[in-house]
């Protein structure tokens, strides 16, 4: 058995730099005139756009779309470090607990507006809830600014204000300090800044939201949206010519990863997207193609199914260590995960990756067939019940595939899962329904949350409610804003939580180690990892890849540079950069 792709282990450090300051200019530009501007593609995406707007969150593929018109205020080198992005600088103070930026000048929306602190401060609240909440501004119906809330809104709770320094320059305080703010800023790259006008306008932001990156909305559908090029953006390459580079780029949904490969096989397609789950057989074989390069992101995305504790069965320990036990992963592996002696992925021994700083072995429930048995006789013995719950997969013949490899290795142990078959959209929103539109309904959901090499992309689908850290007193402070104005702020804090985990010993772990600033954070958060596992509330499933089946005539992928300086990520789960994509000519 080989492995086609082997990720690589990475130590992560805690921040150490107070300051990050971007360079005004890339490097000297050259004398001599690139020739890489003009042309359109068409790119394969496995994951339907909904929305431009804040809800529901676009997934994976559909991120890769977002992301070539909206930025934010960091961007993430291929090293893994943050540099500023639409700031130009960004300052911690010595506790963190305050963080300084400086906006980049020159930089407009689409619609022409410039991007000011005004519109910086207003974005910053927006994410947080609180325009809605009537916090900011001049108390606008809500209403009016419904369409601003989003499941984001927990990725802000640790903001305690945002306040104008000076002409191009605001601070953001926190209630706790945070070491890994960028990262939290960063948000797996869905931290966008907006234009004014989308805050303002629910139809723009739901249909064409402007942003101030590489590519204007020309037309968006959950099937085809396309992109145009944005002839005023704010960058330009090393040689000081305009980007991006490309006219246009249609995102076609193909549902079927099978249709994904005959489209680069025969041209239609220019660029592909495909994820190691279930899809083995059509990365290797779209891999085979003379005409294509394919391009991984590494192992540091860690799938799981979330085990909903609010409701049954898995508001019952037993029942959780019951499938934690049962699940066979070498099996699963074997069947799922290879395809003709290739392999694709690891098998987990923790719930999160070996280079992530949360890695550990303790409390993680292993394949033990005799153990899920007893678990299994406990629930019944202490409930009256068989173990049955049901959870969905989408219609793509590979995720059917997938659920039907997990129900019967269950039934090994005498679980009984049933299988809901639904569109991928329709499952996302339900998981992670609108603010307001109530919880998670699924018993059991698999999905991808943990990524990375940090905390700022685990612990927060961790915890009951991110605006319950002890030193949090937003709620509080939004009680008499409105009626339900901390009532709903802690609904709205509870939106990333699909599992419905309300554990104080977790939430207590969790925070006392994310806000650690010393020598002993990480040992603290590998020891909230081993509650999180040995209370099994998500099972681990083999980490995931995400690729992208690229034309060779297609360059630039590997070789863009950030603004902030350094190289990006050549490819991540929303896939790879735009921006310095070109055809070769």
């Amino acid at each position: 058995m080989k492995h086609l792709f082997k990720g690589g282990r990475r130590k992560v450090a805690a921040v150490m730099a107070i300051a990050l300051v971007a360079s005004l200019s890339q490097v000297a530009p050259s004398s001599a005139k690139s020739d890489r501007s003009g042309g359109a593609i068409t790119v394969g995406v496995y994951n339907q756009l909904l929305t431009t707007c804040f809800s529901p969150n676009a997934s994976n593929s559909a991120l890769g779309i977002m992301k070539t018109v909206f930025e934010g205020w960091v961007e993430k080198r291929s090293d893994g470090k943050y540099v500023p992005h639409l700031a130009s600088s960004i300052t911690a103070s010595a506790d963190f607990k305050s963080w300084t930026f400086k906006i980049r000048p020159g930089v407009k929306f689409h619609d022409g507006t410039t991007l000011d602190v005004k519109t910086a401060i207003t974005n910053i609240q927006a994410s947080r809830g609180l325009y809605y909440l009537g916090a900011v501004g001049a108390g606008a119906p809500a209403a009016s600014v419904v369409h601003t809330l989003g499941s984001g809104i927990p990725f802000g709770a640790n903001v305690a204000n945002v306040t104008a320094v000076s002409a191009d320059s605001f601070r953001v305080d926190l209630w706790e300090p945070q070491v890994d703010y960028l990262a939290s800023t960063y948000a797996s790259g869905r931290n966008y800044v907006r234009a004014g006008s989308d805050f303002t306008n629910p139809t723009q932001c739901v249909t064409s939201g402007k942003g101030t990156g590489p590519f204007k909305f020309e037309s968006v559908s959950p099937t085809k949206t396309v992109v145009v090029k944005n002839a005023n953006y704010w960058r330009k390459d090393k040689a000081g010519d305009q980007l991006p580079y490309l006219n246009k780029i249609t995102f076609q949904y193909v549902n079927q990863p099978s249709q994904r490969v005959n489209g680069l096989k025969s041209g239609k397609l220019d660029a592909a997207q495909f994820v190691s789950s279930g899809e083995v057989k059509q990365v290797l074989s779209a891999k085979a193609l003379k005409n294509v390069n394919m391009i991984d992101s590494g192992y540091k995305y860690y799938p799981m199914t979330v085990l909903n504790t609010a409701i049954e069965p898995f508001n019952n320990k037993n029942a959780r260590l019951a499938v934690a036990h049962a699940t066979d992963y070498k099996t699963f592996f074997n069947q799922r995960q290879c395809y003709k002696g290739t392999c694709i992925g690891e098998i987990p021994t923790s719930v999160v990756g070996k280079a992530n700083v949360g890695y550990t072995r303790a409390g993680f429930p292993t394949y033990n067939l005799a153990k899920a048995k007893q678990y299994v006789a406990a629930y019944k013995k202490e409930t009256g019940k068989n173990l049955v719950f049901t959870q969905p997969a989408d219609t793509s013949a590979e995720s059917q595939a997938s659920a039907k490899a997990t129900q019967q290795i269950l039934k090994k142990a005498g679980i009984t899962m049933n299988i809901s078959t639904e569109d991928t959209a329709t499952i996302t929103a339900k998981a992670f329904p609108s603010p307001g539109t109530g919880f998670n309904p699924y018993q059991a959901y698999p999905t991808l949350l943990f990524e990375g090499d940090g905390v700022e992309f685990t612990f927060p689908f961790m915890v009951r409610n991110m605006f319950l850290t002890p030193n949090n007193r937003m709620v509080a402070a939004l009680g008499g804003a409105r009626s339900a104005g901390g009532g709903a702020l802690l609904a709205f804090g509870a939106l990333i939580n699909p599992g419905r985990t309300a554990d104080a010993a977790l939430d207590a772990a969790v925070f006392s180690a994310w806000y650690d600033t010393t020598s002993g954070r990480n040992a603290k958060i590998r020891a909230a990892m081993k509650y999180y596992q040995e209370n099994a509330f998500s099972i681990a499933g083999t980490s995931q890849t995400h690729f992208t089946g690229v034309n060779k005539k297609l360059k630039g992928w590997d070789t863009y540079f950030l603004a902030g300086g350094g190289k990006g990520i050549p490819m991540t789960n929303a896939g790879i950069n735009y921006t310095g994509l070109y055809l070769e000519k």
